[in-house]
């Protein structure tokens, strides 16, 4: 690789780079819907939506579509060029500690194998349509590692303007252990997120996120102050104002060096200390009570409070790569409000939609793994169905969202002898119904398990429940997809379904990712 300069700054050139055309736009294919208040809903918002597809079209079709200048947020997750092929672990559930740490198998996720030129190109061919996307006052967030964030920013200095450069933000996502440890030059312990403005000058959405510590009396007492209301630090007081100062000095906020006094001078308008030295102001911890105390702290752009997945075990879905909640909390927090809508083109295990969710921003994800789009929806239904439950749906959102795809087929078995249901009517009148799903043989696994009545709860990730089936598209209002490992399905539900005759249809995804779908029509 070289590089030149140019009149408008420096180019990054590689074997095989061209300007791509503007790929087709091809609308995608409507396959499910997750809409738990499907029949008491009276909002017409959109719902959110995930799409299993190449991001490239997918982007061009965002584009065709009307979302061009509609993304306040896109925090783009790529392949790294690693030369790994990254699978994950198969792992069964249940509370049997040698069933959960004893990997079924490894099942591919993606390859991160490329050819010369050709990740760049790939990253290249990408960074228009998202640039097109974003909104004057968004921002892109680029997450990559130490392989070519170098060259990943000289293609956004292209591609967005060196102008609207904003950050370089280093995150600690692990920590040197192990091996690890006796690497040659340093361990590589550390990830970069590469920050650019739609436009700088709108101004650029921005909400400077602050670090909130607790610490115990002796680690407060070892590292601040303390007067009689508590423990605090100090800070220059630069440009304040004389009224300012004073009026700090009314709420007993400044401090005076050297057993000191504060003097106020009103004939020269002055305030200064008595024994010499700087004016500093207090800021003080917060007394959380029984001996612990928060401080909170600027963030900078060295994120090292942010554990990575290694240490935050009780998230870990099993998918490679795989970025904590806390990672996305910050980054949309810092550049999006509530109501927002942001993009995720690489969603991975789902966690910017999840975490986007949560925070009641409206969302877009994409991916072109099934196994990635399998485990989104299921992550997905889990926050949606715990968020109803508690009644904490954010006002600002759709409480659900629906499924594309591009993909000619879908590895869907249907109607399986192995899947039985029984359907009882509970409440005719109000269309209550209870669904038991029971006998579930999956052959692919079911040897991997005791063979008794409750066992195939082991090898079931999630059930999804369609109570008015049209034969098309599967518009789930009940799922049972728990997240922690050793949570297993119930396999009994009960259901809003209209009191006219109706055809229920349940799917079940297996640990394997094997989709496997029954109907039943209940008159």
């Amino acid at each position: 690789m070289s590089d030149r300069v140019q009149a408008n700054g420096v180019e990054l050139r590689w074997p095989g780079k061209h300007t791509a055309s503007p790929p087709s736009a091809v609308a995608p294919t409507l396959i499910e819907t997750f809409e738990p208040q499907r029949f008491a809903r009276t909002s017409s918002e959109a719902l959110n939506i995930l799409c299993h597809d190449d991001n490239l079209n997918f982007l061009a079709h965002l584009l065709d579509a009307g979302f061009g200048g509609k993304i306040r947020l896109i925090y783009a997750d790529p392949p790294y060029d690693s030369g790994l092929e990254w699978s994950r672990k198969v792992r069964l559930r249940g509370v049997n500690a040698r069933i959960l740490d004893t990997p079924h198998c490894q099942q591919a996720s993606y390859s991160d194998i490329w050819a010369e030129g050709a990740y760049l190109q790939f990253i290249y061919a990408r960074l228009p349509l998202l640039r097109d996307l974003l909104s004057d006052d968004g921002s892109l967030w680029l997450h990559c590692d130490h392989r070519h964030a170098h060259h990943l920013r000289c293609l956004l200095d292209e591609v967005f303007g060196a102008e609207n450069y904003l950050n370089t933000i280093s995150w600690r996502s692990q920590t040197a252990r192990g091996a690890k440890v006796n690497a040659f030059y340093f361990p590589n312990s550390a990830q970069t997120i590469l920050v650019y403005a739609r436009n700088r000058a709108a101004p650029t959405c921005w909400h400077p996120p602050r670090r909130r510590i607790e610490l115990s009396e002796a680690e407060a007492a070892a590292a601040f102050m303390r007067d009689e209301r508590g423990f605090f630090r100090t800070s220059d007081p630069g440009t304040y104002s004389f009224e300012r100062l004073k009026q700090l000095y009314a709420e007993g906020r400044l401090y005076a060096p050297y057993r000191g006094e504060i003097v106020i001078d009103e004939a020269n308008r002055r305030v200064y200390t008595s024994n010499g030295g700087n004016i500093g102001v207090k800021y003080y911890l917060t007394d959380l009570g029984k001996g612990r105390y928060q401080v909170e702290r600027a963030v900078d752009n060295l994120w090292d409070d942010i554990p990575g997945l290694g240490t935050t075990p009780g998230e870990d879905l099993g998918y490679p790569t795989q970025k904590t909640e806390a990672l996305l909390e910050r980054v949309l927090t810092s550049g999006s409000d509530a109501g927002d809508r942001v993009l995720d083109p690489f969603c991975g295990s789902g966690t910017t939609p999840a975490v986007a969710q949560k925070l009641g921003r409206r969302w877009i994800a994409c991916d072109a793994s099934s196994s990635a789009i399998q485990t989104t929806t299921r992550r997905l239904q889990a926050v949606c169905t715990q968020q109803l439950f508690s009644g904490e749906f954010p006002a600002e959102i759709s409480p659900g969202f629906a499924v594309y795809t591009t993909a000619s087929t879908r590895c869907v078995q249907e109607n399986l002898p192995e899947i039985n249901l029984a359907i009882t009517r509970i409440d005719a009148e109000q269309g209550i119904m209870e669904v038991i799903v029971h006998d579930v043989r999956l052959p692919t696994l079911q040897d991997t398990v005791d063979r008794t009545d409750d066992a195939w709860r082991t090898v079931v990730d999630s059930i999804t429940i369609d109570p008015v089936y049209d034969g098309e598209v599967l518009r789930a209002t009940a799922a049972d997809a728990p997240l922690k490992r050793r949570d297993t399905v119930t396999g009994c539900y009960r259901l809003v379904a209209p009191a006219s005759p109706t055809t229920i249809a349940v799917r079940i995804v297996d640990v394997a990712g094997g989709e496997h779908f029954v109907t039943q029509r209940v008159e």
